[in-house]
């Protein structure tokens, strides 16, 4: 009697704990979210970062503060976020230099698939290649010609070593065979003087930055590096059609919780996300932004995730890309 007596306590204190935990998720947020932000202030990935923890703010009635953690192309961030609970009130906000810093880096602390459960997709940036005007081609079949009757001769500007930017010229250079020299900045504006003053004739960069340059003449663009058309820039082709039909580098922009957060939680926050960038409001400033809107399930954000390394790794090893250790 009394094994039979312990035995029930035990079940009864067991379905306890369940209710207290299932009604904690149902109840989530019940208190402040933080929202670790994957870059210094100013950036597009702060810009979204801020933009979406008001909307949540508003829409649970808990404060979500953003708190901003540069560093280590975003690995200072993303480590913070994995060793945090998995409770879902820490969370991060990073954009596709997670999985790109995940393919040259040596020595993480932490595993961009294992350590993360992926929530949902703000935006994508569009990525886009182009010229100075004073060099003579007008689309990427006359800048593949180019280069490869001059090899090394052609040299293209990025964001810095290890960027999206760097490896999307890197896997032009690998796709076309071609051989353009990399130029990398100490930031996306700078790469983009030098080749506005002619000292670099070709640019890998973020359309949001170029697009004052690109209106006022002073660059020429040849293509977008997504696999298809943006709806943003419908006349601009992609690098595909110039036959390479599996290019894409589309970088983009959201949120993710560390790995074993329960799954009611993140799928509250995906839905909301989802609503949100579909929204007229959120929509329509995230194209003033140059970003397309892109809302996207957990399970679509893993799927990208997982593209993204398998394309990225293949980069750095064919590239023979010197690793970044940490």
């Amino acid at each position: 009697m009394r094994i039979h007596s312990l035995l029930k306590l035990t079940f009864i204190f067991g379905v306890l704990i369940l209710n207290q935990n299932i009604k904690a998720q149902t109840n989530y947020p019940n208190k402040p979210v933080k929202m670790i932000v994957a870059a210094a202030t100013g950036g597009g990935t702060d810009i979204l970062g801020r933009m979406f923890a008001q909307k949540l703010s508003e829409k649970f009635g808990q404060p979500f503060v953003v708190d901003n953690k540069g560093g280590g192309g975003g690995s200072v961030a993303a480590d913070f976020v994995a060793k945090s609970p998995s409770d879902g009130y820490t969370l991060l906000v990073t954009n596709d230099q997670l999985t790109v810093g995940a393919s040259f880096n040596t020595n993480l602390n932490f595993d961009v698939l294992k350590d993360f459960s992926p929530i949902g997709i703000f935006g994508r940036s569009p990525l886009v290649v182009g010229v100075n005007p004073s060099v003579n081609v007008n689309n990427v079949d006359e800048l593949i010609a180019l280069v490869k009757a001059n090899p090394k001769k052609y040299s293209f500007s990025s964001c810095g070593y290890g960027t999206p930017l760097h490896l999307a010229g890197e896997l032009l250079n690998i796709t076309a065979n071609i051989d353009m020299v990399h130029v990398p900045y100490k930031g996306c504006a700078p790469a983009l003087t030098d080749v506005v003053s002619g000292q670099i004739p070709i640019f890998f960069n973020m359309m949001n930055n170029v697009s004052p340059f690109a209106k006022s003449g002073k660059v020429k663009l040849l293509a977008v590096a997504s696999s298809k058309r943006l709806a943003s820039l419908p006349n601009l082709p992609t690098i595909a059609e110039s036959g390479f039909p599996n290019f894409d580098a589309f970088p983009w922009f959201g949120m993710l919780a560390p790995a074993g957060t329960p799954k009611s939680i993140v799928l509250q926050l995906s839905a909301e996300i989802q609503s949100l960038v579909e929204s007229k409001d959120i929509s329509e400033k995230l194209k003033n932004l140059s970003f397309e809107p892109t809302p996207t399930t957990p399970e679509a954000f893993t799927e990208i995730m997982k593209s993204d390394l398998v394309r990225w790794r293949r980069v750095v090893k064919e590239g023979n890309l010197k690793a970044i250790a940490e």
